[in-house]
C-alpha cells in the first residue's frame, strides 16, 4: 500500500516537472502569443532559478549525476 502511494507520488512529481518544462519551452517558442498561463509559469520558473545562489543548480545536477552513476553500477 505504501509502495503504491510512493509510486503515485513520484509519478505526480514527474508529471508536474514535465508540465513546467513544457510551459517553458512553449514560452520560448511562442513568446507573448503563448497565453497568460504559459507566460506566468515560465516567468515564475525564471524568477525561482534567478533567486538561487550561484552554484546551487550545478550542485544539484552533480548530486543527481552521482546518484545515477552509483545506481547504474549497483544494479
Amino acid at each position: 500500500m505504501i509502495e503504491r502511494i510512493r509510486k503515485i507520488g513520484w509519478l505526480a512529481a514527474e508529471v508536474g516537472l514535465l508540465l513546467i518544462v513544457l510551459c517553458i519551452l512553449l514560452s520560448i517558442l511562442l513568446g507573448k502569443d503563448g497565453g497568460p498561463i504559459i507566460g506566468s509559469v515560465a516567468e515564475n520558473a525564471s524568477k525561482f532559478l534567478a533567486g538561487l545562489p550561484p552554484g546551487v543548480t550545478l550542485g544539484i545536477a552533480l548530486i543527481l549525476l552521482l546518484y545515477w552513476f552509483v545506481k547504474s553500477r549497483v544494479v
